[in-house]
């Protein structure tokens, strides 16, 4: 959030992006937007630690039914068609499948995904209620990682990282500390890519566009870090 923060003041001090200064009544109007982000990162981030990379990923796949339901009762928009709410259900239906077999199931690490799901859900629904405002994509960015910066910095301190951060071995090691970089400047443009999205699209497109992202995560997951265990369900899911 705090390299997001930097990176637009420069952009616009360059004169590359152009958005208003932050106030208090656009804070506040991105708050709830904001909450449910920070919930999707924290819930993700927790639920990893008991699931593997392909579980996650076919998990993240319910996110466009969620949607569904949302941009119907949130953005009083009609019913989409016969074919995509058949189409998003086969999805869904596949994610099921293959969570069934999990070896490795963790039934609280499941709970997590799934609330930060729901999260991304809303987040992204409400990020296009604000597109709707005619917000531009680099304000709500701005907006998100103002209102996000304070709130990940208190978690840091009250659960001890920051003191974990600071006695991490690898923290002057040069590939570490390119690695990270890279590693923030990616999650800037995802999130940018997200809004963008969101905003010229839907809240359904930009998760649907995540479930094609989603499948070639879950083949990479199945070689990445090992432990893994591929079996027939699995597969057809």
């Amino acid at each position: 959030m705090a390299v997001t923060i930097i990176v637009l003041k420069s952009l616009r001090y360059t004169g590359w992006l152009t958005f208003p200064d932050l106030v208090i009544k656009d804070a506040k109007t991105f708050a709830l937007p904001s909450m449910f982000y920070a919930l999707h990162a924290a819930l993700a981030l927790i639920a990893l630690e008991g699931m593997n990379i392909p579980m996650y990923g076919a998990l993240k796949r319910c996110v466009p039914l969620v949607n569904i339901i949302l941009s119907v009762i949130i953005l009083k928009q009609p019913t989409p068609s016969t074919l995509i709410i058949g189409a998003v259900s086969l999805t869904t239906f596949g994610c099921l499948i293959a969570g069934l077999n999990d070896p490795t199931f963790d039934g609280a690490a499941y709970t997590m995904g799934s609330l930060s799901v729901i999260m991304q859900a809303l987040y992204l629904t409400l990020v296009q209620q604000c597109g709707e405002k005619k917000l531009l994509t680099s304000h709500i960015l701005y907006l998100n990682s103002c209102n996000s910066v304070i709130p990940f910095f208190i978690i840091s301190c009250c659960t001890g990282e920051l003191h974990g951060i600071y006695h991490y071995k690898l923290l002057k090691d040069p590939f570490f500390q390119i690695s990270l970089i890279m590693t923030l400047l990616m999650g800037l443009v995802l999130n940018f890519s997200l809004f963008l999205c969101t905003i010229i699209n839907s809240a359904l497109t930009t998760s649907i566009v995540g479930v094609a992202k989603s499948t070639l995560q879950t083949a990479v997951g199945f070689y990445a870090f090992g432990g893994v265990t591929i079996n027939t369900l699995n597969l057809t899911g």
